[in-house]
Order: structure tokens, then sequence, then C-alpha cells
């Protein structure tokens, strides 16, 4: 995620935060008058707060949630201009600034050299990752001016290794290789679909959770003023 779009992000969600807490204090002041509750200002205190509270604890525990991800899982989704995501349990995509400069590398020796080049396409199926990536041009074809190469690539989510099924092709092999093994290019996925499916995978645990979390917090919350209310009543 970028830092200038958390920024927006952040000042948007303030924003809603505030007309909902306006609209919510409005219409719990509405209600505790006509029932004549006590706590007036308490009530409509919290009614106004719950909105920004809300907002405030799914994105506190939504920043816990993607460090915590990104450690364990490997995911993370642009956070400082950097996106990573698994392809295999040795190797990961990864890309800066932007996902279409995305390029496979290892966990263990860094930057993968063999065929490197920024991804074309992804195919998930299954277990499996096929990758085609577009290849840097040598100087020596760069002097020739000749046509780009592609290199494809599968991996195997929870297996170590790379299997290399095309090493520097033209167009026209690759294509071939594509139609022999069903690959179409139409249903192909692009690093940025790629890293998006994999925060969504990574995160459809912890998404629901932080919903619970958080809904849980603020129904308390009400809980213990109702509780607080009866007793002063009780009291008087």
């Amino acid at each position: 995620m970028n830092i200038i779009f958390l920024i927006i992000y952040s000042i948007i969600a303030l924003i809603i935060a505030f007309v909902l807490g306006i609209l919510c204090s409005f219409v719990a002041w509405r209600i505790v008058h006509r029932k004549n509750w006590s706590h007036k200002r308490l009530i409509v205190l919290l009614a106004a707060l719950t909105p920004a509270l809300f907002i405030g604890m799914e994105i506190i525990l939504g920043l816990i949630g993607s460090v915590y991800i990104s450690k364990t899982k490997g995911v993370d989704l642009g956070f400082g201009d950097y996106w990573e995501a698994p392809l295999s349990a040795s190797h990961y995509l990864s890309a800066v600034d932007m996902p279409e400069t995305a390029s496979i590398r290892n966990r263990e020796d860094g930057p993968y050299q063999e065929g490197h080049g920024h991804v074309e396409h992804l195919w998930v199926l299954d277990d499996s990752v096929f990758v085609v990536i577009k290849d840097k041009a040598t100087t020596s074809e760069i002097d020739a001016s000749s046509t780009s190469t592609y290199s494809l690539y599968l991996f195997h989510r929870h297996e170590k290794g790379i299997d290399t099924l095309l090493n520097r092709a033209n167009t026209l092999h690759l294509a071939e290789t594509l139609q022999n093994r069903n690959l179409d290019v139409k249903t192909a996925l692009t690093p940025d679909d790629f890293f998006t499916q994999a925060q969504r995978e990574a995160h459809k645990i912890e998404s629901p959770l932080r919903h619970t979390i958080v809904i849980v917090i603020i129904l308390a919350l009400w809980a213990a003023l109702i509780r607080f209310t009866k007793k002063k009543e009780c009291k008087s």
C-alpha cells in the first residue's frame, strides 16, 4: 500500500467517521429525549464516537494483521511501495513501486538470475503456478536488434525448487508451449491480479476475525453504558 494512498485513505475515513458521528449523535439525542433516559450527554457522546471507534480500530487491527501476515505468510501488498506474494516454498514474486515491475526472487539466494526479467503472465492451477517472464535482452541481442524472448517456469506451492519449461524462447515457441499446456493468455493473471488474489487468500481468516473483534468491543462499550445507566436509575 502506497504511503500517500494510506494518508488519503485515513483522511477519507476520518471524514466519513465525522459525518456518521453527527448522524448517530442526532439519532441518539432524539431517542434519549423521547425515552427520557438519564445520562443523555454520555449516550449521545458514545453515539457520536462509535463510527470513529469502529473505523479507527478497523484500520489499526488491519495494519497489525497485515504485518503479521507479511511475516508469517510472505504476503505484502504494496506497503511502502513494495509487493510480495509466494510462488512456492522457496520462491516468491516481488515488485517495487509498481506491480508491473514484478520479478521472481529466491528466498535464499536473492534475485533469481536465470531468465531474469519482468513477469508478464501467471496461471494458478490448484497447487501449481505457471509464470511467463519477458527476459531482459543481452548485449548481443540489443546489438542485433532481435525480438524479445520469453521464459516459462512452473512452481509448486508447497515445494521448493523451480521447473524451467521454456528458456529464452521467441514468441512463436512460447505460443506453441502455452497451447500444448492449455494455458490461455486471455485467462492469465497479471502480477497485480496475482498480488490481490494472494492477499485475499491470506486475509480470509484475518478479515472476519478483525470485524468480529471490533463489533464485540463496540457492543461491550454500549452494554457497559446501558448497565451503568440502569444502576444510576435504580439508585435514584
